[in-house]
Parts: C-alpha cells; sequence; structure tokens
C-alpha cells in the first residue's frame, strides 16, 4: 500500500485502515494488484449501490475479500456520520426524476445555430423504465430493523 494517495497527494490514514482491518477478516497485505476483482464486477452496473455478489472474493487468488472491505468501509463511514456528498444526490434525484443523469442537451453550431438531436438526425436517448427506477428507489432506501 502506497504511503500518499497518487491522486488527490493525501496521506494515509492510518487509523482508518487499522479499524477496517479489525472489523473482519481481511488479508490485504497479500493483495498483489492482479485486478481479478474488478474484471467481472457486476456491481459496477448499479452505481455500486449494492456490491453483494460477491464475485471479487470468489475470484481473489490471495483471499483478500474485497467485498467485506467494501462492506466494513460503508460501516465506518456510517458511524463516523460521513455525508452522502451533494453532487451523488443531486445525479441520484436527477435520475429518478429524468431518467438519465442530466437532461438532453441542446448544441449550438459555429454560426450560434441552436440544434436538437432530432435536427441533427441522431437516435432518441432510450430511457430507463419505471421498474429501473423502483428499483433504484428500493436500494437506496435504509433497511429497518
Amino acid at each position: 500500500m502506497t504511503v500518499v494517495d497518487l491522486m488527490s497527494e493525501a496521506k494515509m490514514n492510518v487509523e482508518l485502515r487499522s479499524k477496517a482491518i479489525e472489523k473482519g477478516r481481511y488479508e490485504l497485505y497479500n493483495c498483489f494488484q492482479c485486478m481479478r476483482c474488478t474484471s467481472g464486477c457486476t456491481s459496477m452496473k448499479l452505481l455500486e449501490l449494492k456490491p453483494q455478489c460477491l464475485k471479487c472474493t470468489e475470484r481473489c487468488p490471495q483471499d483478500a475479500a474485497p467485498s467485506d472491505l467494501i462492506t466494513a468501509l460503508r460501516n465506518l463511514a456510517f458511524d463516523m456520520e460521513a455525508n452522502v456528498p451533494e453532487a451523488y444526490l443531486k445525479v441520484v434525484s436527477t435520475v429518478l426524476e429524468v431518467g438519465l443523469i442530466q437532461e438532453e442537451q441542446k448544441v449550438t453550431s459555429r454560426d450560434f445555430e441552436v440544434y436538437d438531436r432530432e435536427q441533427l438526425n441522431l437516435p432518441k436517448i432510450s430511457k430507463p423504465d419505471e421498474i429501473f427506477k423502483n428499483n433504484l428507489l428500493i436500494l437506496l432506501t435504509p433497511e429497518e430493523d
């Protein structure tokens, strides 16, 4: 593991790492980043809402249990009362209202003429059906005990 996050140049939170490791059996140091866990990840299609298929854990040759670690990190975020980013909530509400991450945009040509998809002979964008929206709402609704 690196000491510094190369994307944000933030220092590693050692306390958070040790808390995550304490919450379960993780062989994180055995991971040699073979990428088998991500190569068949189906939860990517669901915006990482429910990573419970466990394919990553089954495929890991080093028994690193990535899905268990994701669950532990989510539980830690909940314990720390971490807030959901505002931008994420906006995207989800737009998907529920419109069916897409953002509404269809009109484009302006170099001659300052405005065109929509139909005028440019582009196919209509297929929008998710109500079943998808309902499933998304179910996934986002907290489970009660």
